[in-house]
């Protein structure tokens, strides 16, 4: 595998992704998918 080109990203998430089924607000299960999917990714090296 070749070596990641960039040290950093910036991964901005609006607040529509982060809701739940409601819709009225941020959904924490919703977040913290959302963060172990974000932290899987890093595990890999990407």
């Amino acid at each position: 595998m070749t070596p990641p080109r960039y040290n950093r990203i910036l991964l901005k998430l609006s607040g529509e992704v982060l809701m739940g089924p409601s819709g009225l607000s941020i959904d924490p299960t919703v977040t913290a998918r959302v963060a172990q999917e974000i932290a899987d990714i890093k595990a890999k090296g990407y």
